[in-house]
């Protein structure tokens, strides 16, 4: 299995940071068969909100075919520079699996049509906005996760670390997500 996270100027770290680290302990502590890479419009180092550099593993026009996709929000997401190829990729690979995203990457995936007729959550602060520019997905406040089966979307920031844990859960099981949890030290019950 491989998951793709785009890497754009201004994504915050944590949402890439938190669903990664759930992943990557599912795969070391499970022994199960998954790549995480990251994909971005060229290949030298893409600098994040809060100033760390990500260096992508693939552009996005040579990215190979992926199980899902899961977009980081953050300031970068209303910066039509930054985010416009990540908007244009997800429309190529709509047919991905399945598509996440974590606070306002929720706004590339309404961008890319992907939510139309969905529900969907975001940051708690963007939530009004979210449902003014796209009256078309059913937005909904004060869950962390929303999982509309091919398409999950996270709230904000920590609950990226929610979205990996529920993505370890579906894939490889409650056992191995509660003991990812547990390692994390993160309280698992209420979501998994």
């Amino acid at each position: 299995m491989i998951i793709a996270f785009p890497v754009f100027p201004g994504a915050e770290e944590l949402d890439l940071a938190g669903p990664w680290e759930g992943l990557t302990l599912a795969r070391d502590y499970g022994e199960v068969d998954l790549e995480l890479i990251t994909v971005g419009e060229g290949t030298g180092p893409v600098r994040m909100r809060g100033g760390l550099a990500v260096v992508p593993d693939h552009e996005f026009h040579s990215a190979p075919e992926v199980d899902a996709i899961i977009v980081p929000g953050g300031p970068g997401t209303r910066d039509d520079a930054a985010s416009a190829p990540v908007v244009e990729w997800l429309r190529e690979r709509r047919e991905t699996p399945l598509l996440a995203s974590v606070c306002t990457g929720a706004f590339l995936l309404a961008r890319a049509g992907i939510l139309d007729g969905r529900t969907a959550t975001t940051h708690h602060h963007r939530v009004d906005e979210l449902r003014e520019q796209h009256p078309q997905v059913r937005v909904v406040r004060g869950l962390r996760v929303v999982d509309q089966g091919s398409v999950v979307t996270a709230a904000g920031v920590t609950a990226g670390i929610d979205l990996g844990l529920q993505l370890v859960n579906r894939f490889f099981g409650r056992q191995l997500a509660n003991r990812v949890a547990d390692v994390m030290e993160y309280r698992a019950e209420q979501f998994v």
